[in-house]
């Protein structure tokens, strides 16, 4: 059993402290992850809240089909396109409207300046491209758990992350990166 799955465990058993681990334990990838699906940081802080949220009052049963990791993230996936469907039903703003917002998680973590540069071309893919770079490169999940959170094939996860780096590295190379910097 992973930590994740663990701590969850112990949460429902009545330990509040493994929820607060939890939190602490997944939330600035989260936020980040998320952050990548709609481009707005405070939109992604407040769904990893949401996600949170939903483990303290409906208390989703974990199959352990999957890494507690990759379930946790699908959950947050999910929530992600619920909140960018209502968004574009109502018009409020464009989905691809990038939100030029900071956030204390996102500097901490961007802190030399080619993990600036490569975050600034990784916001430059598509959402759906950055979620497979991102799953793959930042959380370290196999094309197993990525297919499992993004729900695609294995076979579709490899073919799709194949076409998401070549445009990466395209973008990469427009922004100055030469060969040896990939």
């Amino acid at each position: 059993m992973d930590q994740g799955a663990r701590l969850y465990q112990e949460y429902l058993s009545g330990d509040k402290e493994a929820l607060a681990e939890l939190v602490r334990l997944y939330r600035d990838g989260l936020i980040l992850y998320v952050n990548g699906i709609t481009c707005d940081m405070h939109e992604a802080e407040d769904i990893c809240e949401e996600t949170f949220v939903s483990l303290v009052f409906k208390k989703p049963r974990f199959g352990q089909h999957c890494s507690f990791h990759t379930w946790l993230y699908g959950i947050a996936r999910n929530l992600a396109y619920d909140v960018m469907r209502r968004k574009k039903r109502s018009a409020e703003t464009p989905l691809d409207e990038n939100t030029p917002d900071t956030v204390s998680v996102e500097d901490a973590f961007i802190k030399s300046e080619a993990k600036k540069r490569l975050h600034k071309a990784l916001g430059k893919l598509p959402p759906d491209k950055y979620e497979l770079i991102w799953l793959t490169y930042f959380e370290n999940m196999s094309a197993k758990e990525v297919a499992a959170v993004t729900g695609k094939s294995e076979g579709a996860v490899f073919t799709a992350l194949t076409r998401a780096r070549a445009e990466l590295k395209e973008i990469l190379l427009r922004e100055g990166f030469d060969n040896e910097d990939l």
